[in-house]
């Protein structure tokens, strides 16, 4: 079974959209649903609007009012799924490290008081119940609704932070596709209040992709990150959002070359949203980097006398699925050739860049640490254990043919014996544990059998011998390495392979990466496992049923350190040995961080 990767990123996709007024065509009828009219206008091939107005849509999020007894619903099913599977609930109520920027939160609790508020309407309680579980910071844990989370608000301006020489930090325009002669002007002031203060407050509490405040700081900012063989600007959450602005406009006060102005911007939402359709930068051309191969999901360049290597371990669909053993192999072996040129040419030191990288294939991030160091392992993971997840284990480890699957006993190895598990039993252990002052159980340790994937059909390419140590590699990323992501860079971390951690505050270091978990899970994907166990009580079934348009992920399994094997990942902060700042060029041009992280390897 492909490991299932579920932390989404919300793209800024800059493309020449006309900013106009909108006016409902005339000929639509008067009674038809102002809901079911937007969805006519966007799905529509024949539609000559550009984008829909925020009116017309809070109009829309308001034709429907608070039902209190189905939140009631939504409330303790939540609570079913949350108990039942999420890894981190109970530790969640513990006092969080000094360096993360994060509450103790008892969410069971906190769900049962969003009741005691008075709503108008539905879009409000669900929003609370979002942000809600938003405070985790946890980037696997989020609550989506396909009704108040469809559109994209933007209006055209995105920003970056640059520290200037003397050491001070600014907010500037990183591009402005209404007036492109605002780029790289200062931003003062957002709606009358100091700029970093406004981005920094956005950043703090409406921001969940890291627990550390810099890396969300740098999620609330745009900054490239590496896709499928392009660069393309990626988080800029303050300006791209996909819940309903308070508000329907934003303003600036910016100082262009000493003139000061103050523009408006109305939010919008873009009808023609296609990701990836406008890269900023065709990733064959980098600065003064040289390609020299193209692996798909990375690239590897020569910069100077060192290597540079870029890579996605976004999930890449594959068209034909029967083929998918095949199709995930020339991945991994291309990604080895990639290793084995550099080595060829000589290349002895190596800059791995992952910034805004929000994970996906599991099975990259674990080839790439075996490829580099053999003798490593990868982290161990746990999963809970109830009287909600028992069942799963159980009827899903009696199907031969659900091997992969994360409730099958024979997808993992025992950490104790470093061999397969004899039997779901010995899977799920008697193994409790003090989280937030509840004892908790949790299956045995164990390492994920990679050759339990797509059903036991993937042969992993034999790695070819490589020449490099720790001391010849750097990791380069801006906090935003995720998932399996951090799974590659965390576990390269623990055998003293350097860090460094770009953009955030000034003289702040923070985490270089985040959640090296690499299983989470949906409400959707327990569905599907449910529906295909017969033997299942009837009454389980019924307590994990939310309402077809929302849909609840969660970090289903807590990752461990080997080298403190009772420190849980996801609550482990792990600043960045070094610290890199983005300026003016730096920003679009990566090569400079790229130059700038190799004078670290003679530190």
């Amino acid at each position: 079974m492909k490991t299932i990767y579920l932390i989404t990123f919300i793209l800024i996709i800059f493309t020449n959209i006309v900013y106009s007024n909108w006016i409902p065509r005339k000929e639509t009828d008067e009674n038809t649903n102002i809901c079911d009219r937007l969805d006519e206008y966007i799905n529509s091939p024949y539609s000559n609007e550009e984008f829909l107005n925020y009116s017309d849509v809070k109009v829309c999020y308001e034709s429907t009012p608070y039902n209190k007894t189905k939140a009631i619903q939504v409330i303790e099913t939540v609570k079913e799924y949350l108990k039942g599977f999420y890894a981190l609930l109970d530790q969640a109520k513990e006092e969080q490290n000094p360096g993360f920027a994060s509450r103790p939160i008892d969410l069971i609790s906190e769900l049962d008081l969003v009741l005691k508020n008075n709503y108008s309407y539905e879009f409000q309680f669900i929003y609370d119940v979002v942000d809600l579980i938003k405070e985790l910071r946890d980037g696997h844990t989020r609550l989506e609704s396909d009704n108040y989370h469809k559109y994209n608000f933007q209006h055209g301006l995105s920003m970056y932070s640059a520290i200037r020489k003397d050491g001070t930090q600014q907010i500037k325009v990183f591009n402005d596709i209404k007036d492109p002669r605002n780029i790289d002007c200062q931003v003062i002031d957002i709606d009358d209040k100091p700029a970093i203060d406004v981005i920094t407050e956005f950043a703090k509490n409406h921001t969940n992709l890291s627990r550390d405040l810099s890396a969300r700081f740098n999620s609330a900012l745009a900054t490239l990150a590496f896709g499928v063989r392009e660069f393309y600007i990626a988080g800029q959450l303050f300006t791209s959002r996909t819940q309903l602005p308070k508000n329907p406009s934003i303003s600036y006060t910016l100082n262009c070359d000493g003139k000061i102005s103050k523009i408006t911007r109305e939010w919008q939402v873009p009808i023609k949203y296609v990701p990836y359709e406008s890269p900023y930068i065709n990733g064959t051309t980098v600065g003064n980097a040289t390609l020299i191969f193209d692996a798909f999901i990375a690239r590897f360049y020569v910069l100077q006398d060192f290597g540079v290597v870029l890579i996605s371990t976004e999930a890449i669909l594959n068209d034909d699925d029967s083929d998918i053993e095949n199709f995930e192999y020339r991945l991994l072996s291309n990604i080895a050739v990639g290793f084995k040129l550099f080595a060829d040419k000589g290349i002895e030191k190596i800059v791995f860049d992952l910034s805004n990288n929000p994970g996906g294939q599991v099975i990259v991030a674990h080839y790439i640490n075996k490829l580099l160091f053999p003798d490593i392992q990868n982290f161990p993971l746990s999963f809970k254990v109830n009287n909600i997840s028992i069942p799963l284990i159980k009827e899903t480890s009696k199907l031969k043919k659900e091997i992969g699957n994360i409730f099958h006993y024979k997808s993992f190895i025992s950490v104790k014996t470093n061999s397969p598990f004899d039997s779901v039993i010995d899977f799920i252990g008697n193994n409790t544990y003090i989280r937030g002052g509840e004892q908790v159980n949790y299956t045995s340790k164990a390492f994920f059998n990679d050759t339990a994937l797509y059903y036991g059909v993937l042969k992993l390419p034999i790695p070819p011998k490589l020449p490099w140590t720790e001391k010849d590699i750097i990791i380069l990323t801006n906090g935003l390495c995720q998932s399996s992501c951090a799974i590659f860079t965390q576990r390269l971390a623990e055998i003293n392979v350097p860090t460094i951690a770009v953009g955030g505050f000034p003289n702040t270091r923070f985490s270089f990466a985040q959640y090296a978990v690499g299983q989470a899970m949906d409400s959707s994907n327990i569905n599907d496992i449910l529906n295909q166990l017969k033997n299942l009580d009837s009454s389980l079934v019924s307590k994990l049923s939310l309402p077809s348009n929302l849909t609840l992920y969660f970090t289903i399994a807590e990752a461990y350190s080997i080298k403190n094997p009772n420190e849980v990942m996801d609550y482990a902060f792990r600043p960045a040995d070094y610290q890199l700042y983005y300026d003016e060029r730096s920003a679009r041009d990566p090569s400079h961080l790229w130059m700038q992280a190799a004078k670290y390897f003679k530190k």
